[in-house]
């Protein structure tokens, strides 16, 4: 084990680069709808991610603003610290350099489920728990943050089977989805789903909603996706990674097939699951975070390769990985100028229907988060959910809302037609605000 002192240095030298390299502003994609929970509390989108629900909610309470960005800067100096069982200089220089590439810090560091699920995996490598309590139990956490969870028992020990032990750790870790319908039977404001009654909750879970709208495109074997995927890997070996990596594999094919043929394995499934389940995502900062973790396991052990064979030889290998970092190193998006100026010249109590995330999230961010333009009133024209609803008159409640799909159509119609209607019912019953869509 390394000395207590230098572990204790070396990840407060990883959070800091983690925390100044993290989100600032108005992030984009699911970073809004995150930092929204973290200030108001409530269930994130199906299938809900309670975990990471309720760690930002923590964050916020402790930290305010900053918190999304002080939590995920400790979940990726925490994980790194666990990849890094031997603790050297070349290894901190090399660990300080990923931080930096591109392909890390967009998955770890921007605000999503990606950076404490990359954690729960780096902790069952290094604790390699037996199929029992440890392992279900890590096993539970994982799936509350995302379903790529699903994997994890691909880097289980399995010299000792208690399958009972093993439900019991399952069913204690899985128990904080309890959560979801705890919280929206209280009335929390955002309430994805409206997991309150058992069928709801079931549908949350299994993440209905999100199968209904991209059903279509999950399970199709597509070589535009396959492609989209090696380009993505490509980019994190790309231009450093490589040769550590290489070295990572040979030495790990004469010292340890086991493992190697376990983060093989996990790469598979990896892949399996952006082709079967996420297609929608391929070539993002959404996919390949398993890969990632293989790929930098790899290349650390290369590094450490490296650096038993000739020492000087680790330092310049670990040196070109913080050099290239910083070269490379771009913040995360922040689309502050691009909301302000998008939402700027609403009139003042306007009801605005916006299509893109980015910007209502965004638009989230200003009004729920920043307590800014608290007279706008932010809906979306491909969710009518009534807690969307629910959730703009709950800061203005004297917008009315009260038209339902069933007051202006059927469930048999398309979306956009019932986004049109129910557009215009908005329009009629509130006369005195000006309506805009984007």
């Amino acid at each position: 084990m390394t000395k207590p002192l230098t572990i204790t240095v070396t990840f407060l030298l990883l959070f800091s680069i983690a925390f100044l390299a993290g989100q600032t502003g108005i992030p984009v994609e699911d970073g809004g709808e995150f930092l929204t929970v973290a200030r108001l509390g409530g269930t994130n989108h199906p299938p809900g991610l309670p975990l990471l629900s309720l760690s930002s909610r923590v964050s916020w309470i402790i930290f305010s603003r900053d918190g999304l960005r002080v939590l995920f800067a400790l979940f990726a100096a925490l994980a790194l610290i666990l990849i890094n069982r031997r603790i050297s200089v070349p290894i901190v220089l090399f660990t300080a350099g990923i931080l930096l590439l591109p392909s890390l810090n967009e998955r770890l560091l921007a605000w999503d489920a990606y950076g404490p699920l990359f954690l729960i995996f780096a902790i069952t490598l290094y604790r390699k728990p037996s199929l029992g309590l440890e392992a279900g139990y890590l096993m539970g956490l994982a799936l509350a943050i995302h379903p790529q969870g699903i994997f994890l028992p691909i880097l289980f020990s399995w010299k000792k089977d208690s399958i009972p032990r093993f439900i019991g750790g399952l069913i204690l870790g899985c128990s904080i989805f309890l959560v979801l319908p705890i919280c929206s039977v209280s009335g929390a404001i955002v309430d994805w789903g409206n997991p309150g009654s058992l069928a709801n909750f079931l549908r949350q879970v299994t993440a209905g909603g999100y199968r209904e709208v991209y059903g279509s495109r999950m399970g199709i074997l597509s070589f535009r996706t396959v492609l989209q995927h090696l380009v993505v890997l490509w980019n994190m070996f790309w231009p450093v990674l490589l040769l550590p990596a290489v070295i990572g594999i040979v030495r790990l094919f004469k010292e340890n097939k086991n493992l190697l043929l376990k983060l093989g394995i996990l790469c598979i499934a990896d892949w399996f699951f952006v082709l079967l389940v996420n297609p929608m995502a391929a070539g993002t900062s959404q996919t390949a975070v398993l890969s990632l973790l293989v790929i930098l396991v790899l290349s650390i052990i290369g590094i450490s390769a490296i650096e038993k064979w000739r020492r000087s030889a680790g330092l310049l290998a670990a040196g070109a990985v913080l050099a290239t970092g910083v070269i490379c190193w771009n913040p995360l998006p922040d689309q502050s100028e691009d909301i302000i100026e998008y939402y700027a010249p609403a009139p003042l109590e306007s009801i605005l229907f916006i299509s893109s995330n980015d910007l209502l999230y965004g638009g989230w961010v200003i009004k729920y988060v920043d307590d800014r333009r608290p007279d706008m009133v932010l809906l979306s024209t491909g969710n009518f959910s009534g807690w969307f609803e629910r959730m703009a008159t709950w800061f203005n409640p004297e917008v009315d809302l009260s038209r339902s799909v069933l007051d202006v159509g059927d469930y048999s119609m398309s979306r956009e037609e019932l986004s049109n209607r129910l557009i215009n019912a908005t329009v009629q019953d509130n006369p005195d605000r000006p309506v805009f869509t984007d």
